[in-house]
């Protein structure tokens, strides 16, 4: 975990999800809080490409026609995931 400045917060978690976090944490040989950073980072990460991809449907709904559209749809498709073979 970096050296930024953190605050004491309190949450009340579900025993199964504290014993998870405790579990992979130990594992890890790592902190509570290092495992529960690294989580909401990847949630937050998701919701930006959900809001993005919402965006670049938007702006094709507006730009369906043209080079500018083009380039919308080209985007929106790179920013979906990919499901492999």
């Amino acid at each position: 975990m970096s050296k930024t400045p953190t605050r004491p917060v309190q949450v009340r978690l579900p025993e199964a999800v504290d014993d998870f976090l405790t579990e992979v944490a130990r594992e890890r040989g790592e902190s509570k809080t290092s495992v529960v950073v690294e989580a909401l980072d990847c949630l937050r990460k998701q919701v930006l490409e959900r809001r993005m991809e919402a965006g670049y449907r938007e702006l094709a709904g507006e730009q369906a026609g043209g080079e500018r559209g083009a380039v919308v749809r080209a985007a929106l498709a790179a920013s979906l995931p990919v499901i492999p073979d």
